[in-house]
């Protein structure tokens, strides 16, 4: 069964995870228990190779990794992480394009996030590669497993190349260290020791560590020889011109106007409910702006999701525009291009449509905007703040340990619709409603819930 048809079967109004039984926490702590012990013996078995890898260097000169005493001809960026991240990571690709414009550079990243690049000038290359698969029962006996790994590997040697930059976590090392790379970069704290040739201190979200993710990003392109500007902050994602055709065809099937108000809606989370916007509250917002805005409404999302949307859908009283599962990632970036206005919670399409130029609305809850928000002028960020928000640590589901998820409650369907009000610039005339505020603010909100949806 699907996760979060699943979760559903279990959860309260809001359309939040009940507490869980005892029963239920005894099991995760085993499963919690047994995947640290193992994650234990491979760091131990890793890290003994790395200090193997670091003997082999001792005597070995290095030249200075910038323009000038550097010139590698293929590069090779590691990203294995959500839709988001990966967006985000494209500053890396852009900026080292511009540091080594000779280069080839090609991105590794898994098959479910790649998808969202289709064209990119800056890339020779996407390679697809999920190591996942390793956490899956039986892994370890699986030949086609072992075959697929060594079908990346004899890919990767062949490819010679000079550098690799490993964006994020262990497995991102590792597999810069199987490359064959000549030069690695990465953080040394978040990979094995001696596996990164020039290694950069620190690692993300360290405790009182309040970078974005981006800046995490192009720290490493910095180290690697780039000369980072603040406008390489915000990503920048190219749009398959046949997804765009695609897409148009699409919404006129689907009955949207050319011309009219259209705002795309993200309402589900692929990593943990909390991030999630209460279910009655979408349905109330998303009334309102057909009936009072005559918005065109589109609701986004993967096929997991449907029972989620479809729960908002059931309860609503216009109509809305249900695309989940009938876009490709391409078609989505498509989608978010087209819309005047995306609004979701913290998610990869949020990211998706601050690359490709596309105004939106973002709530956050257990997630820190300062880390993980929008990179975006056209943005604006409703976060509740409340004494346990943010709470979320990027290393399990962003589910609320409280199993309130009151931080996400406490923004009102009226609070939504107003900034959506101030986003679109609305006034009498459906002219004036076209035009988009360019505007970059976080909006803290304190109000407690009451048990109305307005």
């Amino acid at each position: 069964m699907p996760y979060n048809e699943q979760l559903l079967k279990h959860v309260d109004a809001y359309g939040y995870p009940l507490p869980p039984g005892r029963r239920w926490k005894l099991r995760r702590r085993a499963i919690d228990t047994g995947k640290n012990a193992v994650a234990g013996m491979i760091a131990a078995l890793l890290s003994v190779i790395g200090v193997l890898l670091r003997l082999g260097r001792l005597g070995r000169r290095y030249p200075p990794l910038t323009p000038r005493s550097f010139h590698p001809r293929r590069i090779l960026v590691i990203r294995l992480d959500p839709i988001g991240d990966l967006v985000l990571s494209l500053t890396v690709v852009h900026t080292l394009k511009r540091a080594y414009p000779e280069a080839t550079i090609d991105l590794l990243a898994t098959p479910t996030s790649a998808k969202v690049i289709t064209i990119d000038p800056h890339l020779a290359g996407v390679i697809l590669y999920d190591p996942n698969l390793w956490r899956r029962p039986g892994a370890l006996i699986k030949s086609k497993n072992w075959r697929d790994l060594r079908r990346l590997l004899a890919a990767l040697h062949a490819r010679h190349y000079d550098l690799a930059i490993s964006l994020y976590g262990s497995w991102a090392a590792t597999l810069a260290v199987l490359s064959g790379a000549k030069r690695r970069v990465g953080y040394g704290a978040e990979s094995f020791p001696g596996f990164m040739t020039d290694s950069v201190p620190g690692r993300h979200w360290e405790a009182g560590d309040h970078l974005h993710e981006v800046d995490y990003c192009l720290k490493l392109a910095q180290a690697a020889g780039a000369t980072v500007t603040p406008a390489d902050r915000v990503p920048h994602l190219t749009v398959d011109p046949r997804a765009q055709a695609e897409v148009a065809q699409m919404l006129a099937e689907e009955g949207i106007q050319s011309g009219k108000l259209l705002i795309a809606c993200h309402v589900c989370s692929s990593n943990g409910q909390s991030k999630r916007w209460p279910i009655p509250y979408w349905t109330a917002l998303l009334d309102r702006l057909i009936r009072e805005q005559g918005a065109q409404i589109v609701l986004t999302g993967a096929p997991n999701d449907l029972p989620l949307i479809e729960r908002v859908t059931n309860h609503m009283q216009e109509h809305a525009v249900n695309l989940a599962q009938k876009t490709s990632l391409a078609q989505l970036a498509a989608l978010l291009q087209r819309a005047n206005l995306l609004i979701t919670g913290d998610s990869g399409p949020m990211h998706i449509a601050s690359a490709v130029g596309t105004p939106l609305i973002a709530v956050h809850g257990p997630t820190d905007p300062a880390q993980s928000g929008p990179v975006s002028l056209n943005a604006t960020i409703l976060h509740s703040d409340i004494w346990c928000s943010p709470c979320y640590n990027a290393r399990t589901p962003a589910d609320c340990r409280f199993f309130t998820t009151q931080c996400m409650k406490n923004i009102r369907p009226q609070q939504v619709y107003e900034a959506v009000l101030s986003k679109l610039q609305l006034s009498d005339t459906a002219a004036a409603a076209k035009k988009l505020a360019s505007t970059n603010e976080i909006v803290n909100i304190t109000s407690t819930n009451q048990d109305n949806y307005a």
